[in-house]
């Protein structure tokens, strides 16, 4: 390589890491905001070829990224493969948490949840919908339709960790670090749980991948010359290095109910509002994805939900896709096959 090309590539190689140091989130599908409350903003995204019976509500993650991850792009967005099949779609935008949020807890989000589906009920006049939750929000999706199931048509559970101790995987050996030092993370955040310290956390699961490879890669598509392969890396790296704040006591009650006492498979465990969580009160047809190569949610914690809930087995599918956590939430692969399979069993669901 010449000293002039080295140049330009070094150049170029410098301005792309000082774009994505300053992340930005967006949405690839036409949308509007229809009620919005504390840090809780629902976005409806209308679909003009509207055919399917009963909305679906998508609960993305909070773990720290921005919701966009059901909206990626509009090659890889699941808001579009359920447009594809006449869904109209409706997404939780959950903002990020200023400091007059801190003390929001679990039973704060599921109260929010149920805001949302009350509000894309009375626009719609449907009793019952389809509820999709994408591991964080997967797990919420469980516990909102175990207290009210007479509002949900069907459930979708995507790479979403149930039983914790259904096998071992980094998340679980971080939760084991005492409690001390989760509460010291959210008294630095000033009661808040900040999302570059979960970014870090995550990283810190796969250092190699990103704190070198990734800039190896970026060099080489450089190097290659590489747009199309240089625009999905750029596009993936404002995502991912995008973060959000969460509530410090939300935070800390996942850690606790969820991660350290695995309270999602013991009934009643978990109090939300003076109510038990008992999984065995969902019976509506079920779905539950899970990544073949997750190792944030590896398989057997997410499929795990089939054994505490009351819907009979026929009217329970299991979906392993070929990918990894993201992968199985927003990959090419998963949303061409795997969602669309997920769209043929909603279509059934009266």
């Amino acid at each position: 390589m010449n000293v002039s090309r080295h140049h330009l590539i070094r150049t170029r190689y410098m301005e792309i890491l000082g774009q994505l140091s300053r992340p930005y989130h967006y949405w690839s599908t036409p949308n509007f905001i229809i009620y919005e409350h504390q840090t809780l903003r629902l976005r409806h995204f209308p679909n003009e070829d509207l055919a399917g019976k009963r909305p679906v509500l998508i609960l993305p993650p909070q773990a720290g990224h921005h919701a966009n991850i059901a909206d990626y792009s509009a090659e890889q967005s699941l808001v579009r493969v359920f447009h594809k099949y006449g869904f109209d779609v409706y997404v939780t935008e959950w903002l990020s948490a200023g400091r007059e949020y801190k003390n929001l807890g679990i039973a704060d989000y599921i109260r929010l949840t149920d805001e949302a589906i009350e509000e894309i009920r009375r626009r719609t006049g449907i009793y019952r919908i389809h509820l999709v939750g994408e591991c964080q929000g997967g797990w919420q999706a469980a516990v909102y339709t175990a207290l009210h199931p007479d509002k949900i048509a069907s459930l979708v559970v995507a790479a979403a960790p149930i039983d914790i101790e259904a096998v071992s995987s980094p998340m679980i050996k971080y939760a084991k670090l005492p409690m001390s030092f989760f509460r010291y993370m959210v008294a630095a955040g000033g009661g808040i749980m900040k999302g570059r310290y979960i970014l870090a956390g995550f990283k810190n699961m796969q250092p190699e991948e990103h704190y070198l490879n990734k800039y190896q890669r970026l060099w080489k598509l450089l190097e290659d010359n590489d747009q199309e392969g240089l625009d999905r890396f750029v596009r993936f790296e404002n995502w991912y290095e995008y973060t959000q704040d969460l509530p410090g006591r939300f935070y800390l009650e996942i850690v606790q109910d969820i991660f350290k006492n695995n309270g999602l498979t013991k009934p009643g465990f978990i109090k939300l509002a003076g109510r038990g969580v008992d999984l065995g009160k969902i019976e509506c047809p079920l779905v539950i994805m899970a990544g073949k190569k997750d190792h944030i949610t590896p398989p057997p914690q997410a499929f795990s939900l089939k054994q505490l809930v009351k819907t009979p087995s026929q009217d329970i599918i299991e979906i392993l896709t070929e990918g990894g956590h993201i992968g199985t939430l927003m990959g090419n692969e998963a949303l061409r096959n795997n969602w669309t399979q997920v769209n043929e069993m909603l279509k059934l669901v009266i």
